[in-house]
């Protein structure tokens, strides 16, 4: 028997996805809800000032995407920020701000532009399904 998944329980499956993938070069990586409080973005690490809001979507437009970031960007201003989305049958891709390096002398507005990467390309990971907690009940269970 299948069972349909609910645009909420995909969006939460997603998450675990996007806290499993980075937790290899940001240990520290949790989920704002796990704490018990909502901080307006999904993922958090408080040692590498990083945040992350995830999106699981049919379909993600430009506008969405700069939306997403630009909500991301007021809500932990003094992170760095990453819009990880992903559409049905895709990879994991990133948007987010890159600053042009070799205008780094130039401090403005001009030196910086919205991107999207895969997830690979931007933490030179890739990006991996975390592992069922289900499955790990039931090898105890018949292995304990």
């Amino acid at each position: 028997m299948t069972t349909v998944r609910s645009a909420k329980s995909k969006g939460s499956q997603f998450e675990y996805d996007c806290q499993y993938s980075p937790s290899k070069i940001y240990p520290d990586i949790y989920r704002t809800s796990e704490r018990g409080f909502q901080m307006q973005y999904d993922l958090t690490s408080d040692t590498h000032y990083i945040a992350f809001e995830c999106k699981r979507l049919k379909s993600l437009s430009w506008n969405q995407a700069k939306k997403y970031y630009e909500k991301l960007k007021t809500k932990a201003p003094e992170k760095n920020c990453y819009l990880l989305f992903k559409s049905n049958q895709q990879p994991c891709l990133v948007f987010n701000k890159y600053k042009d390096a070799s205008r780094i002398e130039y401090d403005d507005e001009e030196t910086s532009y919205y991107v999207v990467r895969t997830f690979e390309d931007v933490f030179g990971v890739p990006f991996l399904k975390h592992p069922s907690t289900r499955n790990q009940k039931r090898e105890k269970v018949t292995n304990g």
